[in-house]
């Protein structure tokens, strides 16, 4: 499973990579997780299987989902990313996949 993280800025979204990818593992579920800021994304976007919104880019989910229709795109929840509820965010990424 390939998953990219779309951030703002990318100050977050490498320590929550690393909680991703630990979640991953905990699941025994062979993952490569990377983080792109929103202007990035569109070089890697490709590569990924599902694609992750920080909230801090709500405005853009639409944008990104609408422009990339092939691509499960996952807006993660305003409490989810707070608490770094890693291990939901990655459950919500497997449900993604199977549908």
């Amino acid at each position: 499973m390939k998953i990219l993280l779309c951030c703002l800025a990318g100050v977050t979204s490498t320590l929550f990579s690393s909680k991703l990818k630990d979640a991953a593992s905990r699941k025994r579920v062979d993952a490569t997780i990377w983080s792109a800021s929103e202007i990035a994304v569109e070089y890697s976007i490709d590569l990924a299987d599902v694609v992750l919104i920080e909230p801090q880019l709500k405005g853009s989910f639409e944008k990104i989902k609408n422009a990339h229709p092939d691509k499960k795109v996952i807006l993660i929840k305003d409490e989810d990313f707070v608490n770094f509820n890693a291990q939901k965010i990655f459950d919500d990424c497997l449900e993604a996949i199977k549908e």
